[in-house]
């Protein structure tokens, strides 16, 4: 028997990156999953890999939309019950960088459209799941970042970025105590350098391929520089500990934590610039 056998997963953001290597981890450990994303295509591919992996379509929804709109957040939760009849956890992992790469990152038309996908939607989703995750005993999981903690990398998307993700962990040491009184646990993944479809989304359409190339090799540049181990995690480097933080045989003591898991970016001594941004 799978330890996720029975219980019933949404993972936002989950048609790539870490929420689609989340997604599928939970998949294979039993658990019906719901898929969530913007891109139609991604979101296919993500269905057909899921059913590479064995998992037929009577296990798993596929919810599209951004995650900001406050009818998507009540059409993940409302879908999700009505196929499944249960929620046993949520993964708030949809998230960006900034809105885009022509947008002034010090504007507060950048500071509300990232504070609404990376703290409001979160917020708002778990409120409207905590009805459902009373009744299985269920637990939420935050998608946080490193930057939250440390400033290891100097650019102009990070104040913002990091403010949000920050107010994602204080929200969560200060609220995990209500919530465990009424038998919720929540806790806070804070991952460091992954390459994920974060960074592509803040390159504008029709940026050059030689261009994108070069953005992109000054990003693991800089990389290399802020970390130990000097490279990019890799997704599946990180699915345990999700999957760890949700079993509730394993982690029933931890509540409102933020776990680190970063490669040793945090306390390497390191500092390092990136010098291709707006």
């Amino acid at each position: 028997m799978s330890r996720f056998d029975g219980k019933v997963v949404i993972v936002t953001g989950s048609s790539s990156g870490i929420g689609q290597g989340v997604l599928l981890g939970f998949a294979k450990e039993g658990a019906s999953v719901v898929v969530h994303g913007t891109n139609e295509k991604r979101l296919q591919d993500t269905e057909v890999l899921l059913k590479e992996n064995g998992i037929p379509e009577s296990r798993f929804l596929t919810i599209q939309g951004e995650i900001q709109d406050e009818k998507v957040q009540e059409k993940l939760i409302n879908d999700t019950v009505a196929k499944f009849g249960r929620l046993d956890v949520l993964v708030n992992n949809a998230g960006v960088g900034c809105k885009n790469r022509t947008t002034t990152f010090s504007s507060v038309e950048n500071l509300d459209y990232v504070f609404n996908i990376n703290f409001r939607a979160p917020y708002r989703l778990t409120q409207l799941a905590l009805p459902h995750l009373q009744k299985t005993q269920g637990n939420v999981i935050n998608t946080s970042s490193i930057c939250a903690i440390t400033k290891q990398t100097d650019t102009r998307t990070m104040p913002v970025y990091g403010s949000s993700k920050a107010a994602l962990d204080t929200w969560v040491k200060y609220d995990s105590g209500r919530l465990a009184k009424l038998g919720v646990r929540i806790n806070n993944i804070n991952p460091g350098p992954f390459l994920t479809n974060i960074f592509s989304r803040a390159i504008p359409e029709g940026t050059p391929e030689e261009m994108k190339k070069a953005m992109f090799d000054s990003t693991t540049r800089m990389i290399t520089n802020a970390l130990p181990v000097q490279r990019w995690g890799k997704v599946e480097e990180i699915v345990p500990t999700y999957l760890f933080l949700a079993d509730n045989n394993t982690s029933s003591f931890t509540i409102g934590s933020c776990w680190v898991v970063d490669g040793g970016m945090a306390y390497y001594g390191s500092k390092a610039s990136l010098s291709l941004e707006k």
